[in-house]
């Protein structure tokens, strides 16, 4: 078993821990090709580790080890860390598997493709964004207001919560489309709710997106060209969380939210 450790600040006690527990069990460090990694830190320490190793997640095992605060995609801290090698040493932990969403944007002279796996986001800090959305190439409406994003279940209880979108199971394969703060009023309507959709689903955002800002995950994408149309569907890539044999989804989001 090959052991990686993920970390956007670098905690000296808990890669001691890890690396004491490796030689422990007889587990091999190993951060290019690991069969499971250790993402120590909050949320984003975790989006960012999937996104490392976005080539390599057939063959990987994610584990978090909340070093934040919020870590919604966490079971443990620092002290569980000798139960979690003992768990993995017994494989008796609780595997869920969750799809990435893929974008692709075509601009005037170029297109680009990226993962997520929250949400994608499209916005505009400069004016007004104008666009046609558009389900399997049915449009659905011509949206104005400051943007639009699409999440994924699993990113459903993230920024899409924020602005008052429907948190979904993780086991259902969806799509939600949410507004932000769209234009309501005699002349333009907005949707003016979330909709989620089946994961099959294909949306794509065209129309007025010139200055428009990208945003996936924690990155972002703007071009100093015109961007004609963002086309946004589940990808064929997955990645794997471990989680403690109880593992609950409904008791994480009471702890999360309610708690």
């Amino acid at each position: 078993m090959k052991i990686g450790i993920f970390y956007k600040i670098e905690n000296q006690e808990i890669n001691k821990l890890i690396l004491e527990q490796c030689e422990k069990y007889g587990f091999t460090y190993d951060n290019e090709n690991p069969d499971v990694v250790f993402a120590v830190g909050g949320d984003g320490t975790f989006l960012r580790s999937v996104h490392h190793y976005i080539d390599k997640l057939k063959t990987i095992l994610f584990i978090g080890i909340n070093n934040g605060t919020l870590g919604f995609f966490f079971d443990y801290r620092k002290e569980d860390i000798p139960l979690v090698f003992k768990m993995i040493k017994e494989r008796s932990y609780k595997i869920t598997t969750h799809p990435i969403i893929q974008g692709h944007a075509q601009y005037e002279n170029s297109e680009e493709s990226f993962y997520a796996i929250n949400e994608i986001r499209i916005e505009n800090p400069f004016h007004t964004l104008i666009s046609d959305v558009l389900i399997n190439g049915e449009k659905l409406e011509t949206y104005r207001g400051n943007g639009l994003i699409v999440c994924s279940s699993l990113g459903s209880s993230a920024y899409n919560k924020s602005l008052g979108g429907s948190l979904i199971d993780n086991d259902l394969e969806s799509l939600e489309i949410t507004e932000i703060a769209g234009i309501e009023n005699n002349v333009y309507r907005a949707l003016g709710s979330s909709f989620v959709l089946k994961g099959d689903k294909t949306i794509t955002f065209s129309g007025q997106l010139l200055n428009s800002v990208i945003g996936y995950d924690f990155s972002n994408i703007h071009k100093n060209e015109n961007l004609l149309n963002v086309v946004i569907s589940y990808s064929d890539k997955t990645f794997r969380i471990i989680h403690s044999p109880n593992y609950s989804y409904i008791q994480k989001i009471r702890k999360s939210f309610i708690l």
